[in-house]
């Protein structure tokens, strides 16, 4: 961040300064302040942030407080300092504009996030989201990172309900935006695929005709939302239809698609350092993403070789017994469940192939048929199943087959899974179940301990 005087702070919140000094970042976390750290005293599921603005204070930082927390050097009140935090980025960069490409969708935000940002390092000096950090909170505290030497910012923009995403465009109004896809995720909150092609919308609304919109133009639901956009529309995916169309893919033994990306009359072979087929679609965005930015796709290619995977994102690991894991536990929807039993399907296996799947959550009405499906996939995919969750039932029904368990510990204390070296093995569960428990267990090929 840029340093901001109390002061200054103060005229974009619309707040009260009391005493002075320059801030020089900004934390949710009062352990990780330090010396001219501003501390924003947000309310938390167990503790309220104001109990530690002392703590912060001593250290030399600053803090963002309610207006009745008492009077001391070094505040700032805010009536709301949630929504403050927000103005103070909406005006940070405001102040000091920077294009900014927005990402959304149900699944493989953070994957093409990381993606585009790869590639946009080829030319750019990029400042990006961290992790997933792409709510109310992590959307402002991305654009107050934003620093002298930063020509780009790269959001992504995450939501479980309508509204949201309208209000992160507002704090970061894009001029570049990207949806991976529409998919049924949050539907216990959002009610129904309607309601998610609306929220997932808003990223598009928030543009005008200067805008420009890379969207998956295999995703019928995406290109419905494109419609009514008045700006420039690219679209990328596998169909010949699109303008960055992938194609002859292939998987090494590990997962990693060898693909080539055609644009126009230009072809170039593109060699990802990450598995999984669902992400041909990801670095197709990415490399559309380039091309609006003047990047070369041959140099965007060799960008994308480098790229590590996220962990527990498709992680493809062997055991000293030599059963290859592939860990995809950090979350799980239709989509990307699909994805990864795809991945699983295709990839090189001189054993069997095994796929442990879990309960995707929040899905509201579309629970039973979802689960079904995904069952009926594995099955394809598969030559041994196993389900776990209170969904697991419905799974096996979809696979015709199968061995169900209720919990992660049932499965971990039945040892009922034989594996041999050569065995490829998918493991893969919404975060809620704590699926890398099972992971880690296969990696070492004994017990949890």
């Amino acid at each position: 961040m840029r340093p901001l005087t109390l002061q200054q702070i103060a005229a974009y919140t619309g707040g009260k300064a009391i005493g002075e000094g320059i801030a020089t970042n900004v934390q949710i976390d009062s352990r990780e302040a330090v010396a001219g750290s501003l501390f924003v005293a947000l309310p938390g599921t167990k503790v309220d942030g104001h109990q530690f603005v002392g703590e912060v204070l001593a250290k030399g930082g600053f803090a963002l407080v309610k207006e009745e927390h008492p009077e001391e050097p070094g505040v700032v009140q805010v009536e709301d300092p949630l929504f403050a935090l927000q103005e103070l980025a909406r005006k940070y960069l405001a102040d000091h504009p920077v294009p900014v490409v927005a990402i959304t969708g149900s699944n493989g935000k953070t994957s093409t996030k990381d993606m585009i940002t790869q590639v946009l390092q080829t030319k750019y000096s990029v400042h990006a989201t961290a992790g997933n950090f792409n709510n109310e909170i992590g959307v402002p505290l991305t654009v107050l990172g934003l620093e002298d030497h930063h020509e780009l910012l790269v959001v992504e923009m995450g939501m479980r309900g309508l509204g949201e995403i309208r209000r992160l465009t507002e704090i970061c109004p894009p001029d570049y935006g990207v949806i991976t896809n529409i998919g049924p995720v949050h539907l216990e909150l959002l009610g129904g695929m309607g309601n998610i092609a609306q929220a997932k919308g808003e990223l598009l609304e928030a543009m005008d005709s200067s805008g420009v919109a890379i969207l998956n133009g295999d995703d019928p639901s995406v290109r419905g939302q494109a419609r009514s956009f008045k700006g420039r529309i690219v679209y990328y995916g596998l169909d010949v239809a699109n303008d960055v169309v992938g194609r002859r893919i292939n998987l090494d033994v590990e997962g990693r698609p060898t693909f080539m990306i055609r644009h126009g009359q230009e072809d170039v072979q593109v060699r990802l350092g990450v598995p999984g087929v669902h992400n041909v679609w990801n670095a197709s965005a990415a490399l559309a993403v380039g091309l609006q930015l003047g990047i070369d796709m041959a140099d965007g290619a060799d960008a994308l070789t480098k790229l590590a995977a996220s962990a527990m994102r498709l992680e493809v690991q062997r055991s000293p017994y030599g059963v290859i894991v592939v860990n995809d536990s950090y979350n799980a929807s239709p989509a990307s469940m699909e994805g990864a039993l795809d991945t699983l399907g295709h990839m090189y296996c001189s054993g069997k192939r095994v796929a442990i799947l879990g309960d995707m959550l929040e899905l509201g009405d579309v629970a039973k048929e979802a689960h079904i499906e995904v069952g009926r996939h594995a099955g394809l995919c598969a030559k041994e199943v196993v389900f776990i969750g209170q969904y697991a039932s419905l799974m096996q029904e979809g696979a015709g087959r199968g061995q169900v368990y209720a919990t992660v510990d049932d499965f971990l204390a039945s040892n009922t899974l034989e594996l041999e070296s050569g065995d490829l093995v998918l493991v893969k569960a919404s975060r809620g179940l704590q699926f890398e428990r099972i992971a880690q267990r296969l990696l070492k090929g004994g017990d949890e301990s």
